[in-house]
């Protein structure tokens, strides 16, 4: 399941972070859940942006809906 993820280089904790992202979580939802600050949260929702070559998270959620999250099958 991590290959996909790898593919477009995020890391595993950059997964924990797309999944919580995906789900609508908000920066500090995201940061409580992975025990990280809001600070590192950002800089992850950057990297991650930036692999998936998105802008925002209105971009991000467009990409998952229709990709699904990287290194996870689509519910098809």
């Amino acid at each position: 399941a991590d290959a996909a993820a790898y593919a477009v280089g995020l890391s595993r904790r950059e997964l924990a972070v797309c999944s919580l992202l995906a789900e609508g979580s908000s920066n500090k939802e995201i940061a409580d859940a992975l025990c990280i600050s809001e600070n590192t949260t950002k800089t992850h929702i950057r990297h991650i942006y930036r692999k998936l070559n998105v802008k925002n998270r209105s971009e991000f959620l467009g990409y998952v809906e229709q990709k699904g999250l990287p290194g996870m099958s689509t519910m098809e």
